[in-house]
């Protein structure tokens, strides 16, 4: 599979996989499970590595859907407010979520009813994340989304 790099606005990486050497449909997943999505360096050492949860045991045939997997740095005491004694006048800290990667997979679902993961898989790094001040203590938490209303989409 082909990887794609390039430096967005920001900061960012951005990447595409391209699944179009798998063939037209995709690659044929199970309705539910979790996918590894493993990026390596030129020298073969992993980069990241995502792993990320699904479930379309509900998706009817020929519909298509989404799934965006963020990974943030969170401030661990999101909640408290400290004061800052290096600003004039005490401001208040400025603590919140700094997004560090992004991933982006499509779905589609074939006549048969058989699910796919379809057309690429899109990346997103930031590299505002390492730039981060480490005084403050910080952790990872992930988030999935999909759709909601509609939920998936029927194929054209």
């Amino acid at each position: 599979m082909q990887i794609i790099l390039g430096l967005g606005e920001r900061g960012l990486k951005q990447g595409v996989i391209s699944l179009e050497p798998l063939g037209k449909k995709g690659y044929s997943i199970p309705k539910a499970g979790t996918i590894q999505v493993t990026l390596f360096n030129p020298n073969k050492t992993v980069v990241k590595m995502f792993l990320v949860t699904y479930n379309f045991g509900d998706m009817p045939v020929n519909h298509m859907t989404f799934l965006r997997h963020r990974i943030f740095l969170v401030p661990v005491e999101e909640g408290t407010e400290e004061k800052d004694e290096a600003s004039p006048g005490g401001a208040v800290l400025d603590r919140k979520r700094i997004l560090c990667y992004l991933i982006h997979l499509r779905f589609q679902s074939s006549k048969s009813g058989k699910i796919y993961l379809h057309n690429d898989i899109r990346l997103l790094f930031s590299r505002k994340s390492i730039e981060v001040d480490t005084g403050i203590p910080y952790e990872l938490k992930s988030f999935t989304e999909v759709p909601r209303n509609p939920k998936y989409s029927p194929r054209m």
